[in-house]
């Protein structure tokens, strides 16, 4: 594979990270600029909406940051310069009537020609103004953890070099400014992932490791832990605003995320296949051709889970995906020995039937799922002197997210331990349903099962790599000659009647 930035993201070598502002400093600049003749023609125009339609349009206009933030979220065709937002549940009018950048122009009434306006029906309006409040709630979480506003960059930092030393609140803040950052998110993913590949070429040469290594081993787990908390930042609000994500750069892109799947690691390939799922259909044919063709297990295992995540996330793909699993019998076939090898150990017909499973019936899949990682959990936390709060007398006292969270920060190896696949299987929908925040701990939980960096942690992602670059195909014998061949001794006879006998 390439080592090079695919050419989409080239242009985001100079991005900086903006620093967060504040919605209601904005909003009254906003007002104080646009007070006077228009807002005398806009209030006016309230009267062709009554109740809680006139509440929603005036709420709008004292808050334009949240009428802007639905118009960024929403991609608006460029013919369109204005847009009607729905005041009303049923479509019809009235209409609050902007710009696309979020000026506001009038109201019209219940009835009124909408023709050469975009509609935002009201339903998606609710939506995003909901989501607006998440937003701002975050951003408050953010400021609360590093202090003045600008210092913006250092929770950053701490996401990208701390390695699991990350909690929920964490990622929550960080997570404010994901809207604006999203090409910056990728961007920083493809280079820590081009970042642990050339760390990773030179760790391996070394033959032991010791004391004087510790800051290089740390600093090599730090980045390849930070490619899982960047593609779930990555990811979080789909493929919008990648207008240059085309199918062929997906697939591309997918390419890439197999790399850090070399070590094996569990964990990084349930936030990489969130990251696939997030992404949705635009994955699909870069996904089919990786099981279709795979070339080495890891990208099966991606393509696999991927597919589920896809079809489960986005109902109207099931059926696409389905039928991408029904070719694979044919596919296998034609598989190379690293693939065949690998699903030989992992129990084929139950890694299938579990997949199948999950694809067609996830809540199902996921009532069992949440079951077992109750268990998971109460069962792995009992060593830990835990505060009353965490101490659960029974399975069921284990709160949901806590569980989750415990089965996804699960460490092992999905390369050494082929059988590990079918668990993988089962939490595909959950992966299907959770948000990136989900595969953390609260700081409050976490400070209490937390476990230091050990160079051990580092030392097995190499080793694992080690391995993976030390395998060799299985040498070719030449065909047995049938019985009438002439003989391969060259002795002229028949094989029968030569070699054959000896």
């Amino acid at each position: 594979m390439s080592t090079e930035k695919p050419k989409m993201f080239e242009s985001l070598v100079d991005f900086t990270v903006p620093v967060v502002s504040d919605s209601i400093d904005r909003s009254a600049r906003y007002r104080a600029e646009d007070r006077g003749g228009h807002a005398i023609h806009f209030l006016k125009r309230l009267d062709r909406a009554s109740g809680a339609q006139a509440e929603l349009a005036l709420q709008l206009y004292n808050d334009p940051e949240a009428l802007r933030f639905v118009l960024h979220s929403i991609t608006i065709p460029e013919e369109f310069d204005r847009v009607a937002v729905s005041l009303h549940d049923a479509d019809q009018g009235p209409y609050l009537v902007a710009s696309r950048k979020g000026r506001f122009v009038t109201c019209l009434g219940e009835g009124m020609t909408i023709d050469n306006l975009y509609l935002i029906n009201h339903s998606r309006l609710l939506t995003y103004i909901e989501k607006n409040e998440e937003y701002r709630r975050r951003s408050k979480l953010a400021e609360s953890l590093v202090g003045e506003k600008h210092q913006m960059k250092k929770l950053f930092a701490r996401i990208a070099s701390k390695g699991d030393d990350v909690t929920r609140e964490e990622m929550l803040a960080i997570s404010a400014m994901q809207p604006a950052l999203k090409l910056y998110f990728i961007d920083r993913l493809l280079g820590f992932i081009s970042n642990v590949s050339d760390s990773t070429r030179v760790l391996i040469r070394r033959k032991r490791f010791t004391n004087k290594d510790r800051s290089i081993l740390k600093k090599h787990y730090g980045e390849y832990r930070a490619i899982g908390h960047l593609a779930l930042l990555a990811s979080m609000s789909g493929p919008s605003g990648l207008d240059r994500l085309t199918a062929d750069k997906a697939g591309t892109l997918l390419d890439l995320l197999v790399r850090p799947l070399f070590t094996g690691d569990t964990l990084m390939l349930f936030r990489l296949v969130w990251f696939v799922g997030k992404m949705g259909k635009i994955m699909l044919p870069a996904l089919k051709r990786m099981l279709i063709k795979p070339r080495l297990h890891e990208e099966w295992a991606l393509a696999l889970m991927g597919l589920i995540v896809v079809g489960v996330r986005h109902g109207k793909t099931r059926g696409k995906v389905f039928k991408i699993l029904e070719g694979l019998p044919g596919a296998m076939e034609n598989y190379g020995w690293d693939v065949i090898d690998f699903l030989n150990k992992s129990e084929l017909k139950n890694v299938l039937t579990i997949a199948v499973g999950s694809l067609m019936e996830p809540d199902k899949s996921f009532e069992y799922l949440e079951a077992f990682a109750r268990e998971q959990c109460f069962e792995e936390h009992q060593p830990f002197e835990l505060p009353a709060l965490y101490t659960w007398e029974k399975e069921t006292d284990v709160p949901k997210d806590l569980a989750f969270a415990s089965v996804a920060d699960g460490r092992h190896c999905f390369s050494e331990t082929p059988e590990l696949l079918s668990f993988c299987l089962t939490l595909t929908p959950w992966l299907a349903r959770c948000e990136a925040e989900d595969f953390y701990y609260p700081h409050d939980y976490y400070r209490h099962v937390r476990m230091p960096w050990q160079p051990e942690e580092t030392i097995i992602l190499i080793e694992q790599e080690r391995k993976k670059r030390k395998k060799k195909k299985p040498v070719k014998t030449e065909r047995t000659p049938e019985r009438n061949d002439p003989c391969p001794c060259g002795s002229g006879k028949k094989y029968k009647r030569c070699c054959l006998l000896k």
